[in-house]
C-alpha cells in the first residue's frame, strides 16, 4: 500500500474569510485586511490581501497608504480574528472526516496535514479524493483551498504551492517520481531553507535541489556542515516523519492594538488611557465569552520614530477581571512610557491563559 499525505492550505485565508463568509459582496474585488487608508493618509499595514489585490501589487506588510495608491478601489476591512478562528476550526473538522483515524496535524491557523493512505483505497486515485475534500471544504466553510499530495509531509507542503489558488498537485508514489518533481526547484522551495541559507548555497553555485541530489555527503559537508544530512535527504524527498495529531488549537494569548491616525502628543494621557481602557474592555469580553482567564498582561508602545517597547506584569493567580486588567495596563503604560516622545501605537495583550474552573477573587492577593 502506498503512503499518501495531503497538505491542505486555505487560499489567502484572512482575505477569503472576509470575501466568502463575512462580506460576500466583496467576492471578486480586491480586498485588503487592514486599517482604513483614509484616502492614502491612513496608518498601519496590510495584514492580508486577496488574490485580486495581489494582482495589483499589494502584499501583506505593505503600508495601507501605499496599497491605496496602488489600488484606490480596493476594499479595506479591519478583520475579525474571532471569525478567522471559527473558520479554522470548521476547516480542521472537515479534514478529520477524511483523515486516516481522524488524525490532523495542524501546521497553522490555515493549513494542516492529513494521512489518507487507508482512505485512498476507496478511491480510484488520490486526486479524486482531493477533489472531494476540496469541495467539502468549500461547501462547509465557503472557503477555497489548495492541496498537495505526496508520499510524505515535506514534499506535500511543496506541492501545495505549485498551483495556487484552488490547485491540486499530485507527486507520484515512487522515489523516482519524487526526485523528478523536486529536481528543477530552487533550493529555497524546501520548508526550512530561508533566504540566508539560500544565499549561502548560491555562493557555492548551488541553485536547485537537483544539484544537491547529485552531490555526495562529503561534497556537501564543507558547505552545510551538520545540516548536510538533513538538506540532502530533503532534496531527495526523504522524510520519514510519522503524521501525529497535535490536537486542537490551544489559544496562547489575546491582544488588541491601535495605530493612531496622527501621532499622539506625550501630554495627551487622557486620550491614550481611554484607548487602553477600550482595548481592555474588548479583551475582557472575549475572556468571558471563551471562558478563559489570564495570568500576564503586556503593554506595547510604539513611538513616532517606530521604536517599540513591550513590558509585562504577571499576577499570582489567573483571573478574567476586566477592571484588574485595565488597572494593570494603565500602570504599566504610565510607568514604562517615555514622557517626551509622541506615540504612534499602543496595544494590550493577555497571556498565560487557562480555562475557567471557578471564579476567583484576587483582592486578597493584590
Amino acid at each position: 500500500m502506498s503512503r499518501w499525505i495531503m497538505h491542505i492550505d486555505l487560499d489567502a485565508f484572512f482575505a477569503s474569510v472576509e470575501q466568502y463568509r463575512n462580506h460576500p459582496e466583496l467576492i471578486g474585488r480586491p480586498v485588503c485586511v487592514g486599517h482604513d487608508p483614509k484616502g492614502g493618509n491612513g496608518r498601519g499595514v496590510v495584514r492580508a490581501a486577496s488574490y485580486e489585490a495581489r494582482a495589483k501589487g499589494i502584499h501583506a506588510g505593505m503600508p495601507v497608504s501605499q496599497a491605496y495608491r496602488l489600488c484606490p478601489n480596493a476594499a479595506f476591512v479591519e478583520g475579525s480574528f474571532e471569525s478567522y478562528v471559527a473558520a479554522s476550526d470548521e476547516f480542521m473538522e472537515v479534514l478529520r472526516d477524511f483523515a486516516d483515524d481522524g488524525r490532523v496535524r495542524r501546521a497553522s491557523i490555515d493549513e494542516a496535514y492529513i494521512e489518507v493512505s487507508q482512505t485512498c483505497l476507496s478511491y480510484d486515485s488520490p486526486r479524486e479524493l482531493a477533489i472531494e475534500i476540496q469541495e467539502s471544504i468549500r461547501m462547509r466553510t465557503s472557503l477555497p483551498c489548495s492541496i498537495g499530495i505526496a508520499p510524505n509531509m515535506s514534499v506535500a507542503k511543496i506541492a501545495t504551492g505549485m498551483n495556487k489558488p484552488r490547485g491540486i498537485t499530485l507527486v507520484g508514489p515512487t522515489q523516482s517520481d519524487v526526485e523528478s518533481f523536486l529536481a528543477p526547484l530552487p533550493v529555497d522551495a524546501l520548508n526550512g531553507v530561508g533566504k540566508k541559507t539560500a544565499d549561502w548555497l548560491h555562493k557555492f553555485g548551488i541553485e536547485t535541489l537537483g544539484q544537491i541530489q547529485t552531490m555526495t555527503l562529503p561534497e556537501l559537508w564543507p558547505v552545510m556542515g551538520r545540516g548536510s544530512v538533513w538538506l540532502h535527504n530533503r532534496a531527495l524527498g526523504i522524510d520519514d516523519r510519522p503524521l501525529i495529531d497535535n490536537g486542537a488549537r490551544v489559544r496562547k494569548s489575546i491582544s488588541k492594538d491601535m495605530t493612531f491616525f496622527e501621532d499622539i502628543r506625550p501630554d495627551a494621557i487622557v486620550y491614550i488611557h481611554e484607548s487602553l481602557k477600550n482595548m481592555c474592555s474588548r479583551i475582557g469580553d472575549k475572556l468571558i465569552k471563551k471562558a478563559l482567564r489570564f495570568r500576564t498582561v503586556t503593554v506595547k508602545i510604539r513611538y513616532n520614530d517606530f521604536t517599540t517597547i513591550q513590558r509585562s506584569r504577571s499576577i499570582p493567580v489567573e483571573t478574567n477581571d476586566t477592571k484588574l486588567l485595565e488597572r494593570l495596563a494603565l500602570e504599566i503604560f504610565d510607568q514604562k512610557r517615555n514622557s517626551l516622545k509622541p506615540i504612534r501605537l499602543v496595544g494590550v495583550k493577555v497571556s498565560g491563559l487557562s480555562d475557567v474552573s471557578e471564579q476567583l477573587c484576587l483582592t486578597e492577593f493584590m
